[in-house]
């Protein structure tokens, strides 16, 4: 910064009210300083910077699974809005191990952080109280621990449940399945107690409903749907709690010599990609991960930028994409 001054024959103090687009100081003046900070390839020095602002622009997303394409889809969309703000994102992924989750957030809370995005690997992340003491504001997304009451980012899981019932049952559909994820997850729970209430609310039975647990994986997916037609046979169609399980589950169908949808149909949750390149192309229950992504950024920013801690609870509402795994129940001749 001398250098630059010493060049335009200004003080200190003048440089820096240019770099720092300070009023108070001449056109003339300003754009004989910029031109000496091109010529003599001067970047201001961040660290320096952040002591008097007090802000690095940086965040950090602390997610569960960044191999998983909902939460790629995710981090690259958040990332993609804090960079149209001048804000850099530090991805930070806890494989869903506790244990380095936990780490992670010692980690986040000891470093100058402006702000947290994260994605609990459990339904209770009780760490959480490093970045209350730090004084760093938090955004939730897709899975808002049970003893969180901050800002956060989610899907309506209970209507992902009902309406892929309602889906399935309007096609006449009364032999159903579903595989769940991980039900130690309350997400996955209330994905699930949707589902059970709308088959109950049509006068079916639930105790002739096939259920299974998976992983989110495709061969989680293959292996419960597996189980489901080895323990119910005439089930015609499957409610699958994401997109993942769902290929899985249609790879399991054709493997058993049956066809999708003519004998059983299939339903997913997220609408990753590649669920419409499908052979045939999954119906799915959209949730986007990338609005998830964009708007919990949108919401940290705020609380940023008006140093006001909000409890805002966005819930994204999910959309029904019929493509050409479902269809009318088979009839039987």
């Amino acid at each position: 910064m001398r250098d630059v001054a010493d060049l335009v024959g200004v003080s200190l103090q003048t440089v820096s009210a240019v770099i720092n687009d300070k009023p108070g100081i001449s056109d003339d003046t300003r754009a004989r300083v910029l031109e000496a900070i091109r010529q003599l390839g001067y970047r201001p020095y961040s660290v320096a910077r952040s002591l008097r602002t007090r802000q690095t622009r940086t965040l950090a997303l602390i997610v569960s699974d960044i191999a998983n394409p909902s939460f790629a889809t995710m981090a690259s969309a958040a990332e993609n809005y804090a960079h149209q703000y001048g804000y850099s994102l530090i991805v930070y992924n806890t494989h869903d191990d506790i244990e380095r989750e936990s780490s992670y957030v010692r980690t986040v809370a000891q470093r100058w952080i402006d702000g947290v995005l994260f994605v609990s690997a459990a339904d209770s992340m009780p760490n959480l109280v490093a970045f209350q003491a730090a004084g760093t504001p938090t955004v939730a997304i897709d899975r808002i621990p049970e003893d969180y009451d901050g800002p956060s980012v989610t899907l309506d899981n209970i209507q992902a449940g009902r309406l892929a019932a309602e889906h399935l049952i309007a096609l006449g559909h009364t032999h159903l399945a579903t595989i769940t994820g991980p039900l130690r997850l309350h997400i996955v729970r209330e994905r699930r107690a949707g589902f059970v209430q709308t088959i109950e609310s049509h006068g079916l039975s639930v105790s002739e409903c096939a259920m299974a647990e998976g992983d989110w994986t495709c061969s989680s997916g293959a292996e419960a749907m597996t189980r489901i037609l080895d323990s119910y046979p005439q089930v015609t169609a499957v409610f699958c709690a994401n997109d993942r399980m769902a290929i899985g589950a249609m790879r399991a169908i054709k493997s058993a010599g049956l066809r999708v949808p003519e004998d059983i149909s299939v339903l997913g949750i997220d609408d990753i990609e590649v669920a419409a390149f499908q052979m045939p192309s999954l119906t799915t229950l959209r949730q986007s991960f990338a609005e998830l992504g964009t708007r919990a950024v949108e919401l940290l920013l705020e609380i940023i930028e008006t140093r006001q801690q909000q409890s805002s609870r966005i819930i994204i509402t999910p959309i029904l994409i019929k493509r050409d795994s479902t269809c009318p129940v088979p009839v039987q001749i």
